[in-house]
């Protein structure tokens, strides 16, 4: 009798996930523009968790955005505006933390300014005036 051990099988059954397959075409897609200096960052901080189910959706949403880099150009507030709110998605699943809580965070304000960092080498617009909007939109 022989024993068949399926060391691969957990990751080979991830891979037929619809999610993580557009997480990695997103993934790719990302990094033909983005800093090669911050790419261990990136795969610590962010694509790190593709392999947590809550965050699947949510890292998907996030790696959409991240890659607009023509808004960037065309338009940077409102891909400010985008990323600030998806990446309070991100961080904040379930929604737990008022968005007063959320503009105040000095964490949250240096994770931020680390997308601008880690993914266009940027600096991050002006943080203060995102967050004013996002209390006076009521998110």
């Amino acid at each position: 009798m022989s024993m068949k051990w399926d060391v691969f099988r957990p990751r080979e059954m991830a891979r037929c996930d619809p999610v993580v397959e557009a997480i990695e075409k997103k993934e790719k897609a990302i990094e033909r523009f983005a800093p090669r200096e911050y790419r261990s960052e990136r795969e610590r901080f962010y694509y790190n968790y593709r392999i947590m189910p809550l965050y699947r959706g949510r890292l998907l949403t996030f790696l959409e955005t991240v890659s607009k880099r023509e808004r960037l150009k065309d338009n940077p507030a409102t891909q400010g505006r985008e990323l600030f709110l998806t990446l309070r998605n991100f961080y904040d699943p379930r929604r737990k933390a008022s968005p007063e809580a959320i503009a105040n965070d000095p964490g949250f304000r240096r994770k931020f300014k680390e997308v601008y960092r880690y993914f266009y080498n940027r600096e991050c617009p002006l943080f203060e005036e995102i967050a004013d909007w996002f209390l006076r939109a009521g998110s």
